[in-house]
């Protein structure tokens, strides 16, 4: 690891959420995902990363930003599906069988 980066715990944090769930929770791009992070000044993966955690203070930097004038298109409805995130938690895996 070089000097200045730090390890992301996976699983240390129980309200921490991956890119991978972001995305699918909004239904966005991961282009226009970094779009947003980035405005947000929120650190993330340099390239990819779609198990990259983000806190839940992250994520309430990113949905802050999303529902700024910035991002008039695809924000307000990513934020919105953001706090439901955050307020349900994602699923379980058991739950996810139950449903096939």
């Amino acid at each position: 690891m070089r000097r200045g980066q730090s390890r992301r715990p996976n699983d240390t944090d129980p309200e921490a959420f991956s890119k991978q769930q972001l995305l699918d929770a909004a239904d966005i791009s991961p282009k226009t995902f970094d779009a947003i992070r980035k405005a947000s000044r929120v650190r993330g993966p340099g390239h990819g990363g779609l198990n990259w955690m983000f806190s839940r203070s992250d994520i309430e930097a990113i949905i802050k930003k999303a529902e700024s004038g910035t991002f008039t298109e695809r924000g307000p409805a990513a934020a919105e599906a953001w706090r439901l995130l955050l307020q349900n938690g994602a699923p379980s895996e058991s739950s996810e069988n139950e449903l096939e």
